[in-house]
């Protein structure tokens, strides 16, 4: 597993993603008013766009070693693209699922979620990580440069949330197609299943199951295509 080591080392020594992946999330969770309903942003989506960010920057690491050579060097000794893929993908998921198991463990002893509303947005936060990294790693094979990744994605996010609903609630959107743009994205499909879930009542319907499963459908998508692509 030296590859999986190297990768989650080099990914979380940049500043900005050790924020992401270790810092922010958890000072979100402090911030009551964000999980009680009390003003008008959510910790849910405000969550969903931090661990979108956070899988974009660690998967930047692929990218990295394609550009100053590495990748290259890697693949001359006796590993495989398959197995430098899969460690590095799974260094990529361990810091957000840390912190998805570490924010619903402190959610429920300070805003007393009960076991299955945590198990549940366990669930889909891990899910919807998949899918972020899946979809990080396969949109840093298209570029060749880190910087046009970069820009590019960062535009992808920032409307890509808002139209999923993790800023404004879709239904604020005018009726139509607008409500629904979103839906060709992880993350639309991340909200439409936490907003099945309810903070005192809740029950797991049939459109939180859709949700997820729409969700690891995007993540074999996009690691199918990141996987054909030509690495080198």
């Amino acid at each position: 597993m030296t590859i999986f080591r190297f990768a989650l080392i080099k990914g979380l020594r940049s500043p900005g993603t050790f924020a992401f992946n270790c810092i922010i999330p958890l000072v979100l969770i402090l911030i009551r008013p964000l999980w009680t309903g009390d003003i008008f942003l959510s910790g849910f989506g405000l969550l969903t766009m931090i661990i979108w960010g956070g899988s974009f920057l660690m998967a930047q690491g692929i990218l990295n070693d394609r550009a100053d050579g590495a990748l290259t060097r890697i693949l001359a000794g006796p590993i495989s693209m398959f197995n430098y893929l899969t460690q590095n993908l799974l260094a990529f998921m361990v810091p957000m699922t840390v912190q998805v198991i570490l924010v619903t463990l402190l959610g429920a002893i300070l805003y007393d979620w009960s076991l299955t509303l945590a198990l549940a947005l366990f669930l889909c936060y891990t899910v919807f990580t998949i899918s972020a990294v899946a979809m990080s790693f396969a949109w840093n094979c298209l570029f060749k440069t880190k910087d046009g990744s970069f820009g590019s994605f960062s535009a992808v996010v920032t409307f890509g949330t808002f139209l999923s609903g993790a800023f404004v609630p879709l239904e604020t959107f005018p009726e139509g197609l607008l409500q629904y743009v979103g839906a060709i994205l992880p993350s639309y499909w991340a909200m439409r299943g936490l907003n099945t879930l309810s903070l005192t009542d809740v029950t797991i319907t049939g459109d939180y199951w859709i949700a997820i499963a729409a969700m690891l459908l995007f993540a074999i998508a996009f690691l199918l295509y990141g996987g054909k692509r030509r690495m080198i």
